[in-house]
């Protein structure tokens, strides 16, 4: 009867190993998926494209002597390849920063403080005419302004 009673012991110990190993697995699964998860969350939310440089910009009209003004108010410096598209009615002009700006430093930069200025050329009247401007940096590819400085017939 003894030899009997420590066979039922050990089946039983036997049992309470296999629950324990089961559990360790899940456990350990469980605990990899968990890793995986929250690895894989912030690799693929890693931006890979340069972001927008933060700027202010200030469109106005020069009626009198028709010129288109965008003044940088602040934020950071942006390159003479920044592109100005300036619509006019129907007619759109693109233009580069180093083109139209009024440089006081003489970096080639549009700082803080500085003037980019569209001269609309003597054929075209403003008068009346739908005027939008925008500011596009090529380098991470996004609209840094888009406003519509006076409304009127396209």
């Amino acid at each position: 009867m003894k030899s009997g009673y420590w066979d039922a012991m050990v089946k039983k110990i036997r049992s309470k190993q296999a629950v324990s190993e089961v559990i360790g697995v899940v456990l350990l699964l469980g605990i990899t998926i968990s890793l995986f998860a929250v690895l894989n969350f912030f690799v693929f939310n890693i931006s890979f494209n340069p972001s927008a440089p933060s700027v202010n910009l200030i469109g106005t009209i020069d009626k009198v002597n028709n010129i288109i003004n965008i003044e940088h108010n602040g934020g950071k410096s942006l390159d003479g390849k920044t592109q100005i598209i300036i619509t006019i009615g129907s007619q759109t002009t693109r233009n580069n920063t180093s083109e139209l700006l009024i440089d006081t430093n003489g970096d080639n930069k549009w700082n803080f403080g500085e003037t980019v200025q569209f001269v609309v050329p003597g054929n075209i009247t403003i008068t009346g005419k739908y005027i939008r401007a925008e500011v596009v940096d090529p380098v991470s590819n996004s609209i840094l302004l888009s406003v519509v400085l006076q409304k009127g017939s396209s």
